[in-house]
């Protein structure tokens, strides 16, 4: 086999896996995660079982594929930043690494009034109702947060056991949190919300202003 043909069989490989992951979402996001079944999933997606099969393990690996796919790309655009950027710098940089690589998953899918939704909140979401999800997703943000620990840590020069850079790292994650959750909210106001990425860094920004721009500013409201 020449390599232009090896090219073209994971391009296509990468379609069809993509494919799935998109069909298997939609259903996720449209019947329920336990009324979906791998059958309904490879019908949708217009491939044999045995294709399913050859691409993830069961259903909690397409349905947590992207995200921790995102997740893993994520810490390595990060860990890949130059020295001296702030945080609010190094995610703004790695974000935009993440979306020349294809996750501007927010514009992908969208429900039946329009509204856009991505593969990466609609597992995170799943976690709340089905414990197969929420495992994994738990297990993601801890090997997330704890790799991010480490790189702000040797960045900054904190000793180990320090508590600092465990606490930056954490705001990394809770933003995770803050714009998975923050985009179903911004979705139900308009047909165009801005995307995830979009709201996971001005999360970011709050967090590095401080809990007391957010709280001390409005008590005299």
């Amino acid at each position: 086999m020449t390599q232009v043909e090896t090219n073209r069989r994971e391009r296509k490989k990468a379609v069809t896996r993509a494919r799935i992951i998109e069909e298997a979402t939609a259903l996720f996001r449209r019947n329920g995660y336990q009324s979906t079944t791998i059958e309904d999933i490879t019908e949708a997606a217009d491939v044999a079982p045995r294709t399913f099969y050859s691409y993830f393990d069961a259903k909690v690996d397409v349905a947590l594929a992207q995200f921790e796919e995102w997740a893993r790309h994520h810490v390595e655009a990060m860990e890949a930043r130059p020295a001296g950027e702030s945080p609010v710098e190094m995610a703004a940089g790695a974000l935009d690494v993440l979306t020349s690589m294809g996750y501007v998953t927010s514009r992908r899918l969208r429900d039946e009034n329009g509204i856009p939704f991505p593969p990466i909140a609609v597992a995170v979401l799943l976690s709340e109702t089905e414990p197969e999800v929420a495992g994994r997703v738990y297990q993601v943000m801890v090997s997330f947060q704890t790799r991010m620990t480490e790189l702000f840590r040797n960045r900054l020069g904190y000793p180990i056991g320090a508590l600092e850079p465990r606490i930056i790292a954490a705001s990394m994650t809770a933003t995770w949190l803050v714009a998975v959750y923050g985009f179903a909210d911004v979705a139900a106001g308009t047909s165009d919300p801005p995307s995830t990425d979009e709201l996971g860094l001005a999360g970011l920004r709050a967090y590095s202003d401080g809990l007391s721009a957010l709280w001390e500013g409005r008590l005299g409201h």
